[in-house]
């Protein structure tokens, strides 16, 4: 189940635009490595969960000296890894150097599997994180309403921290 809050927000392109709303993910707690791979042996699987838990920590190293060897690695329904580059300009080709390239990021292209999982998703509404917060310190100061008219529109957008 994808929780979701909805935000109102501009169109960026079209300053004079009506706001409209727009859904935000929302999660109520990170899974760690080790539940992940806790959850992975809970299904039936043979390896214990600090056999997965090494395996993926070896993956990620394995990954990661790929990318840094200038491979892109294709891990099936997963997808593909690779790199992009950020750089500074040079005035010519001649006068570039590795010293221009300033960030090297990884870049996930999604296979099938992972590309839209709109199909296979339920949702269910929840409130922004802002408004559970204010809830929540009504109810520990004893109030009995909540007063949500007052968050605006940035407020709301920043919501999806």
């Amino acid at each position: 189940m994808i929780n979701f809050s909805t935000a109102m927000r501009g169109n960026p392109t079209d300053k004079d635009a009506k706001p409209k709303a727009y859904a935000n993910a929302q999660y109520s707690q990170v899974m760690t490595l080790d539940q992940f791979a806790e959850h992975i042996a809970s299904h039936g699987c043979v390896y214990s969960r600090a056999d997965i838990q090494a395996i993926i920590i070896l993956t990620m190293e394995c990954v990661r000296e790929q990318l840094l060897a200038g491979q892109r690695i294709q891990l099936g329904d997963l997808g593909v890894f690779g790199t992009t580059l950020r750089s500074r300009g040079a005035d010519s080709a001649a006068t570039f150097t590795a010293d221009n390239i300033t960030e090297v990021n990884v870049q996930w292209h999604p296979g099938d599997r992972f590309r839209n999982l709109r199909k296979d998703a339920k949702f269910n509404l929840v409130p922004t994180r802002k408004a559970a917060a204010l809830v929540v310190k009504a109810v520990k100061a004893g109030e009995t309403t909540v007063d949500l008219t007052g968050l605006s529109t940035s407020e709301t957008a920043d919501e999806n921290v």
